[in-house]
């Protein structure tokens, strides 16, 4: 049912998003004071966690918001981006569920916080295809990437994905390379000045990696969940390769070069994961999410029998609850 709805363009469709969240917040292992699992981090989501922590239920409140919001965004970026052969509402609905499979899977932490700034970057990317002038769209990415390491550091490695991007869309111009870099850095400066008037001694990049004695561990989920997870994952990825290939090969030239762009946007994500779970020994939701739930619509699109495609959503519905509520 949930698959059938969702691959319709129908706005109203999104209203569905509310009791999800409900249903799944905050994720697997559920525990106290979640928030202080997570580094102080950067000046962004220093801000993010005053909020969060000004009484009891605004940290409910603000995540369920935050996830929704991101939710909507992923699934408007994707959509007017041309990325779909045909218009959907599916990423919206599959970013929750994956994030809900993590221990604390919608609890804002630094990563998720960063995220929206992210899109926005992409969304101003793949927006100037075709613009011969397009430094400008190029300048702001790199604010917004900037925007998005003031709240997660590791997000100022995504200059990688507007130069890999670039490199597919036009010909070589060694400024239009420069101007991102600029951007960032250009941002930083300005975070870093703010504080320096507003908060002197508080800038402290290195803060965000430094790992915290955390009160007691994660609850353990049970093995047989984690099997299923797998599983379940290895599954959609055999057939999400298959249906995404195909349809890269049947897409025009544009088509073809924001479904590079996304592929490298995914595998950076995933060096980061890998990064802060060496780091942290956590890795953020947010980043596994956002690229798979892109993927998984892909198989979800085009299945020709529906049932199927509905057995797995309810499958990660049900492992998500399981983890929440188990």
């Amino acid at each position: 049912m949930l698959v059938k709805v969702f691959r319709q363009n129908q706005p109203a469709v999104l209203a569905l998003l509310l009791p999800l969240l409900l249903l799944l917040w905050p994720g697997a292992c559920p525990v106290e004071h979640p928030l202080a699992r997570f580094a102080p981090g950067m000046p962004g989501y220093a801000l993010l966690r005053l909020l969060c922590s000004t009484s009891a239920w605004t940290l409910s409140v603000v995540s369920v918001l935050l996830v929704a919001g991101l939710a909507l965004q992923l699934d408007f970026t994707f959509n007017e981006s041309e990325l779909f052969q045909r218009r959907n509402h599916l990423p919206a609905l599959l970013l929750p569920l994956v994030m809900a499979l993590f221990p604390l899977g919608l609890v804002p932490d630094p990563a998720l916080a960063g995220m929206p700034f992210v899109l926005w970057a992409l969304r101003r990317l793949w927006a100037s295809q075709g613009n011969p002038r397009v430094l400008g769209p190029l300048f702001d990415a790199g604010l917004l990437i900037g925007l998005a390491a003031a709240c997660y550091l590791p997000y100022a490695f995504l200059v990688i994905v507007l130069w890999s991007s670039l490199a597919v869309m036009r010909p070589f111009h060694w400024r239009e390379h420069l101007v991102p870099l600029l951007g960032v850095a250009l941002m930083f400066f300005l975070v870093w000045g703010a504080l320096h008037v507003l908060a002197p001694g508080t800038w402290d990049p290195s803060a965000s990696w430094r790992p915290l004695a955390t009160p007691g561990k994660l609850p353990v989920p049970h093995w047989l969940r984690g099997v299923l997870i797998t599983a379940l994952a290895l599954i959609f990825l055999v057939i999400g390769v298959a249906v995404f290939a195909a349809g890269y090969a049947r897409g025009i030239m544009r088509e073809k070069n924001t479904r590079a762009s996304y592929l490298a946007f995914s595998f950076t994500c995933g060096l980061l994961a890998l990064l802060n779970w060496l780091v942290e020994g956590r890795v953020p939701p947010v980043l596994v999410a956002v690229p798979a739930a892109v993927f998984l619509s892909w198989p979800l699109l085009h299945a020709r029998r529906i049932v199927w495609a509905e057995i797995g959503v309810i499958a990660i519905i049900a492992l998500g609850a399981w983890g929440r509520w188990g």
